[in-house]
């Protein structure tokens, strides 16, 4: 079959939508057994609407069409630079210069910690009679800063101002608001090193984790403008089905989203999310974690410093029942963005149901994140992907690597050496320079690691850790040991249930039918690893791991440390609601509803 389109470059995704169609339009393919006609316009450009060519579309050539639509997808290879701050230093044999300006950004930033915050409405500043304090977790000590607590009544006011903005907001399309997140990505890039050290104060990140912190945020700001323009806000002239109807389909937005942010990234979550909401011409009520209202302060200094105009995003902050319940409930909040536990998680849904809201619950829930280390394995490799998924930020991320299922021939060489390279972890505060293993964020998770490990020693072994570190060096802070546990049962709740603390079970398994069985026996699946050598094994792997992100022989971490647009970030089962992940191609129009507009002239 000959095709009339040459060779040529593709500036974007809908350039090559439309050299698909018009490929299309050149396949002629007969079939009695058909009677589905697809409608076709032979013009050159979907904006001129002057003959239409009819073409009859068999089953078969449906699949032929689909191919051809994502091989066109697959040449446009659409390169994005992900902003990686320390890898760029080290790149470029400068670490030292990242490891001054970032101490230099501490010192800073501690001078300025305690203040007051107020909650910020439609550009205004209101203070509230009852705050809260926040501490830094590795210096319970030092105090971040006291916050006002928003009640139902200051959530109404803010979903008020959000909702009289919106309209606005929606009309001054897409190409203005994505220049305005840009420009905000600018300001953040301006200013990595200040928010990278705030983080660390208030959240216990060590320097280079904090730094990663950031920079995803800078990849969500820019990923989404970039994405929202080249899409014209995903919005389609969809031409003239019949003589005089004009027709058009576009995704439009809801109207107010509730962002409901985690701890563990307060700036990439809270920025991923706070812009997957907005850049799609939604406004938002923020709510950021009780234990990081600060950088969510100073995020949204930058949207104001852009150029966001009052009242698109307004900043709430408070606990989940003071605050958040109040948000998830109101009447005008069409949509809710939430990172966290799936206990709250699937409270907000249920909620949604009990008030009859038909928006969207966008959610991702967690993990109980199994990696496989086979006997073709490089055993070095993966106790060093072991070890940093489950350790690094103390185990606090929802991706982080929670139980290892390994061969029982390679068992005890990997156990022997992750052990030993595990006791060498520095446990320390998050501002020095050598500190692998963050302190805990808050004293719940303290007393819940506490517990598991009194569990461990009773139901299995623990081999290392288990214990808070004892150590008079130490400021007054919650930092605890990496902790590693063998003998668990599998259907043991160790192994089962999300513990968001440095723990990890090891479990010996017979091949990979029965690693692969135990991995997806979970009602999680956010992240999996595997580590073999052996293609065929890691072909098998990959067709039957149950998990959103799946990373192979991956030494830097078996499950954590997603990059935008490379590999975005969510979960099956209960890991998330949607199926769709942030920092991905799908992820915006989740924020939208389709509208199909037709006239007559």
């Amino acid at each position: 079959m000959r095709f009339h389109q040459p060779l040529r470059v593709y500036k974007d995704k809908w350039d090559i939508y439309l050299t698909a169609i018009l490929i299309i339009r050149d396949v002629r393919i007969q079939s009695s057994n058909s009677t589905n006609w697809v409608s076709l316009h032979s013009n050159a450009s979907l904006k001129q609407h002057q003959t239409d060519t009819y073409h009859k579309i068999t089953p078969s050539s449906c699949i032929y069409i689909h191919t051809i639509i994502m091989s066109c997808m697959s040449m446009e290879s659409s390169a994005y630079d992900n902003e990686l701050t320390y890898l760029t230093h080290q790149q470029e044999n400068n670490q030292e210069v990242f490891h001054k300006n970032y101490a230099d950004a501490v010192e800073s930033v501690k001078a300025e910690l305690g203040g007051r915050y107020p909650i910020r409405v439609d550009g205004e500043h209101i203070e509230t009679d009852e705050c809260f304090t926040v501490e830094s977790p590795g210096n319970i000590e030092r105090q971040i800063g006291r916050f006002a607590t928003g009640d139902a009544s200051v959530i109404n006011d803010a979903v008020t101002a959000a909702s009289a903005a919106q309209s606005e907001w929606e009309d001054i399309g897409p190409s203005a608001r994505a220049e305005l997140f840009t420009r905000t990505a600018d300001l953040l890039r301006e200013r990595k090193f200040e928010f990278a050290a705030t983080l660390s104060m208030e959240n216990g990140k060590n320097r280079r984790e904090a730094m990663a912190d950031v920079d995803e945020a800078i990849d969500f700001l820019e990923f989404y403008s970039r994405e929202v323009s080249e899409s014209n806000g995903y919005r389609f002239d969809t031409g003239e089905p019949t003589p005089g109807q004009h027709t058009t389909n576009l995704l439009r937005p809801y109207g107010v989203f509730g962002v409901i942010a985690p701890f563990n990234f307060p700036i990439a979550i809270l920025v991923g999310m706070t812009t997957g909401a907005a850049i799609t011409g939604n406004t938002v009520v923020l709510k950021p974690a009780e234990e990081t209202p600060l950088v969510a302060h100073k995020i949204v200094d930058l949207f104001e410093e852009a150029g966001i105009p009052d009242g698109v995003i307004n900043l709430v902050t408070g606990d989940g029942p003071t605050t958040g319940q109040p948000l998830v409930e109101h009447p005008d909040v069409a949509g809710i963005a939430f990172t966290g536990s799936r206990e709250v998680g699937v409270g907000i849904e249920e909620t949604f149901r009990e008030h009859g809201k038909r928006g969207p619950v966008i959610a991702e829930l967690g993990g109980k994140n199994p990696v496989i280390v086979s006997n073709q394995a490089d055993i070095d490799d993966a106790v060093d992907g072991v070890l940093n998924g489950a350790f690094s930020f103390g185990g606090q991320k929802c991706s982080a690597t929670s139980r290892v299922y390994v061969y029982e021939d390679v068992i005890d060489s990997f156990t022997e050496k992750l052990v030993k390279k595990t006791e060498q972890l520095v446990v320390g505060p998050p501002e020095n320079r050598e500190t692998f293993v963050s302190p805990l964020i808050n004293n719940d998770a303290f007393h819940r690691y506490q517990r598991i490990s009194q569990r461990a020693r009773a139901d299995g072994r623990v081999l290392t850790g288990g214990s808070p570190v004892d150590d008079t060096e130490l400021p007054d802070g919650r930092y605890v040991e990496p902790t590693i546990v063998t003998e668990i049962p599998h259907e043991h709740a160790l192994a089962r249930e999300e513990h968001f603390v440095p723990f990890v079970t090891i479990h010996p398994v017979s091949g990979l039918s029965e690693a692969l069985e135990k991995s997806n026996d979970t009602d999680y699946g956010l992240c999996a690893g595997f580590f073999s050598e052996d293609d065929s094994e890691i072909d098998r792997w990959f067709d039957e791991i149950e998990s959103g992100m799946c990373y192979v022989n991956r030494s830097q971490s078996a499950t954590t440390g997603a990059l935008v647009q490379a590999q975005p970030f969510g979960g099956w089962k209960f890991s998330g609601t949607t199926g769709k992940f942030a920092g991905g191609y799908w992820y915006l129009q989740q924020f939208m509803r389709e509208q199909s507009r037709t006239r007559v002239r």
